[in-house]
């Protein structure tokens, strides 16, 4: 197994033990157990706990942003509220398939909120996560860059707060809210294209 294996094998273990046990109880043992290696190879590839969950952070973002770029395929077609739903299935679906990133997502917010060696990283983070998402409502939309800009974080909250109170109340009409949030965004568009 190469280095590169040993640290991937370990932010993949990160990432499991975090989703299932959450932060307070996921300790570097359970996290070697997992990825198979030595505990002591964790503190060699992360000085501490926090920064080998920050990564995690920044890994599973990347993940994320990636699966959007689908969307891209909706920027050369003309703009519709079907097609914006479409768009928007992705960020809503994260929640719904894969709830333990949004609980996780939480907890590294409040981690980076406690820990300035980890604020960094996570400030880079949304700030990647911010610039990939400007850049799809560029294609998708046909706004400018400055106003792409300024509905990108607005949405990145928007995302992320529904995606909590969906985890957070079962009873929680998620469909309602996100098909409300397309309406909106279309009828957005429409008054900034006049």
């Amino acid at each position: 197994m190469t280095e590169n294996d040993k640290q991937e094998r370990i932010i993949a273990a990160a990432y499991q033990v975090l989703a299932e046990r959450g932060y307070d109880e996921a300790s570097t043992k359970e996290i070697a157990r997992a990825a198979g290696v030595a505990q002591g190879l964790i503190g060699y590839y992360f000085s501490s706990k926090d920064l080998l969950f920050a990564e995690v952070f920044r890994r599973e973002s990347e993940r994320y942003c990636e699966s959007l770029s689908f969307i891209r395929s909706h920027g050369e077609e003309p703009l519709d509220i079907d097609s914006l739903k479409s768009a928007l299935s992705v960020p809503k679906s994260r929640a719904e398939d894969n709830p333990s990133w949004i609980k996780l997502r939480y907890e590294l917010f409040a981690l980076g909120l406690r820990n300035p060696a980890v604020s960094e990283s996570i400030k880079d983070t949304l700030a990647s996560k911010r610039t990939h998402l400007t850049g799809l409502i560029e294609t998708v939309s046909k706004l400018p860059e400055e106003h792409s800009r300024s509905l990108s974080p607005i949405l990145l909250a928007v995302f992320d707060g529904l995606g909590l109170q969906r985890l957070c109340d079962k009873d929680f009409d998620y469909d309602g809210a996100y098909d409300t949030l397309a309406t909106m965004i279309y009828a957005y568009l429409q008054t900034i294209k006049k």
